[in-house]
């Protein structure tokens, strides 16, 4: 990473009033680069992602993994906002903030004053970032939206690759909330710039709905078009041998991917020591392979089946055919690759020592990002942000006692 003297988005506060993964993952690329992220907690629970990463089929851990990925960097303030003492506290600390990133269900909003109007008369210049499941219009848009229904689901993804007489393992926690808070982030930053030109602050919301049918679109936009969709087959018989994994001597599987077959199909059949398939009236063309798909399969199915992913690793590369191993946990996590470009990057956390996590997934060359920190502990910083507030120590012991804040 470059260094600079300042953090590039350091005179930015944000205030997160927000649980689970979508919303405090915009936030935490906020942090990342530096903005002073206040995350608002409920007394007690806090945060459910303190404790999500205990629920049965999740790797197993004391550590709360899936909340530091998502928190690092931040502050935690308890402060209970169905008082009103707390409200006013609350309304004290947006006052001087320029964004506020809510998940927030619609209904909440309105019951606790914290509906985009009601922040707009205190703070004008905010931008105020909502992120649903469903939307804010419709029937649906009080529903509450996970990503395994609203994201993965409801934009058919599931239907392409889920068989109806079968059954796979759920998509990993989180794989469809970030990429939706990623598309927040980039909202917040766009309403940025534009307060920059306007001087005005506004609101910008996404949803897990949307972004899910972003990220499959083009399949929507086929049946949008009037397209005809075909019909499933098995394995043996699939419409392209480039769609399918590959089994090798050694039990792994490989995935290829070749868009130019003008450029790689005779290179791959060289790889795979079937060069004579070029030449092969049966395969020479496009349209031939296509007629001729099941035996084709069979071909390249039996080819991976002599050889170990190690020696097909070697080959493909030397080819320069693109190609992955589908790879363990372990193998993922540690990737060089990965390492090189700083997307596995080195965590100091106080309780496990040296560690390691997961970066947000851009740079700017011309900044750096904040070196990554231990999730805050719930409450860690509420005195802290109050004192900076303004608050008197008279006030905040008051606050103390009746239960409005902790910490």
């Amino acid at each position: 990473m470059n260094s600079t003297t300042k953090p590039l988005l350091a005179d930015l506060r944000v205030i997160e009033l927000a649980s689970m993964v979508m919303a405090p993952s915009a936030a935490v690329i906020l942090a990342d680069f530096g903005a002073e992220v206040i995350k608002i907690e409920p007394p007690g629970t806090g945060d459910l992602n303190r404790n999500w990463h205990k629920i049965p089929g999740l790797p197993i851990s004391d550590f709360a993994y899936p909340f530091q990925v998502d928190n690092r960097n931040k502050k935690s303030v308890v402060l209970d906002l169905k008082k009103e003492a707390g409200y006013e506290v609350f309304c004290k600390l947006v006052a001087d903030a320029d964004v506020l990133v809510t998940n927030y269900r619609l209904k909440a909003l309105r019951k606790l004053k914290l509906e985009y109007e009601a922040i707009k008369a205190i703070n004008p210049r905010i931008v105020y970032a909502l992120a649903t499941g469903f939307g804010e219009h419709g029937d649906e848009k009080h529903k509450p939206g996970y990503d395994v229904v609203a994201y993965w689901a409801r934009s058919a993804i599931e239907t392409q690759i889920f068989p109806y007489d079968g059954w796979l393992r759920p998509f990993p926690y989180g794989a469809g909330d970030h990429p939706s808070g990623m598309s927040l982030y980039a909202a917040i930053m766009t309403a940025l710039y534009q307060r920059q030109q306007t001087g005005a602050g506004c609101k910008v919301s996404t949803s897990l709905l949307a972004n899910g049918a972003w990220s499959n679109s083009i399949m929507l936009q086929a049946e949008l078009a009037g397209a005809e969709f075909r019909e499933v087959r098995p394995r043996e018989d699939s419409y392209n041998f480039v769609t399918l994994h590959y089994h090798t001597s050694d039990g792994r599987l490989m995935k290829l991917s070749m868009v130019n077959f003008e450029k790689n199909w005779r290179p791959f059949c060289e790889a795979i020591g079937r060069s004579n398939l070029p030449d092969d009236e049966r395969y020479a063309t496009q349209q031939a392979r296509a007629e001729n798909m099941p035996a084709l399969i069979h071909e390249v199915t039996e080819a991976f089946k002599t050889q170990s992913v190690d020696y097909w690793h070697r080959v493909l590369e030397k080819y320069d055919i693109p190609h992955a191993a589908v790879p363990t946990y372990a193998e993922a996590a540690n990737d060089a690759q990965k390492a090189a470009n700083e997307i596995i990057i080195p965590l100091d956390h106080p309780e496990l020592g040296q560690t390691r996590t997961v970066n947000s997934p851009f740079e700017l060359s011309s900044t750096t990002k904040i070196k990554p920190s231990a999730a805050p502990k719930l409450g860690e910083h509420t005195l802290a942000v109050l004192k900076e507030a303004g608050f008197s120590d008279q006030a905040i012991q008051s606050l103390q006692k009746d239960g409005v804040i902790a910490g």
